[in-house]
């Protein structure tokens, strides 16, 4: 255990530490751009609930088109069921 915390320490060290070869400024960006998308739906609510409502639309339109896909294909395989037992019969 002790290990895993010495190991956790310098790497924490070698990336924010005075050593490191990062700069302090240049964590600024990530740092930001996380909290924004999470502050996203907070700050634009309206877009968020767009966003949301298209998202919704968009999976049951592709609920819809896998379903109208499977119908299709099991009627496909009992036709072609039925065409490989009236060839095994003939023979």
């Amino acid at each position: 255990m002790d290990s895993t915390v010495d190991t956790s320490y310098r790497l924490v060290e070698a990336l924010f530490g005075p050593d490191s070869g990062i700069p302090w400024w240049a964590w600024l960006a990530p740092i930001a751009i996380v909290l924004a998308r999470l502050m996203y739906p907070v700050m634009f609510p309206e877009a968020a609930a767009a966003e949301a409502d298209t998202d919704r639309r968009l999976a049951e339109f592709r609920r819809e088109r896998d379903d109208q896909g499977k119908d299709k294909s099991k009627d496909k395989g009992k036709e072609k069921d039925k065409g490989k037992k009236g060839k095994k019969a003939k023979k």
